[in-house]
């Protein structure tokens, strides 16, 4: 696995890290695969950034761990192998190459079509935890949208901007506010990513 990562070190808020790119995460056949399972049938609808808050709503796949952030984390790493053996054969790359150390405590996806968004959330408030995105489309056209935004703590500044190239993965401390741009009418099918989130319990910086 190529990896182009840089700054990501944990740091007291609100100085974040921002996060980081890694091309070319997986080999092809295994980004292939991915991609061919989450194609498959079976999305849930109504799913929310935050459920108490946004007025709109995408489609979900859940895969292992709990189905909401805040419940108690539990290392679901063999969950996973039981449910989607070819995700965990993902997983077990990014494990290796980018969160040694670290214990997988939710694997899901989501898509977006036309006229679906994503709202500014984060997916932790205590350091150690993790995110990865990863994006398994085989192309990707920059008019077609779907970028994936992150924004400093008060939320009134873009820190970075990830367009959804393929075959990549968005790795970032769990505290960074981000969302996911929509897709535009240029795209007629859905912007799928699949997350892996992490807690590693000394919170060190990886």
């Amino acid at each position: 696995m190529n990896q182009h990562m840089t700054g990501l070190k944990l740091v007291s808020r609100p100085e974040l890290a921002k996060p980081a790119r890694h091309e070319n995460a997986m080999p092809e056949e295994v980004r292939r695969n991915v991609y061919d399972l989450l194609c498959q049938p079976g999305w849930e609808t109504g799913w929310k950034s935050n459920s108490k808050r946004d007025g709109y709503s995408f489609l979900h796949k859940h895969y292992a761990g709990h189905r909401k952030s805040g419940g108690d984390a539990y290392d679901c790493e063999v969950e996973l192998q039981k449910s989607a053996p070819i995700i965990h054969d993902a997983w077990f790359r990014v494990k290796e190459k980018i969160f040694p150390g670290h214990r997988l405590v939710r694997c899901y996806a989501n898509a977006l079509a036309y006229g679906m968004d994503g709202t500014v959330h984060t997916d932790a408030s205590e350091p150690g935890n993790y995110t990865a995105v990863y994006y398994p489309h085989e192309r990707w056209s920059p008019n077609w949208g779907g970028e994936t935004m992150f924004y400093n703590e008060a939320e009134n500044r873009i820190v970075a901007c990830f367009f959804p190239r393929p075959n990549s993965l968005a790795v970032f401390d769990g505290r960074v506010p981000h969302r996911a741009n929509g897709v535009t009418r240029s795209y007629p099918g859905l912007r799928i990513t699949l997350m892996f989130k992490t807690e590693k319990p000394d919170a060190a910086a990886i």
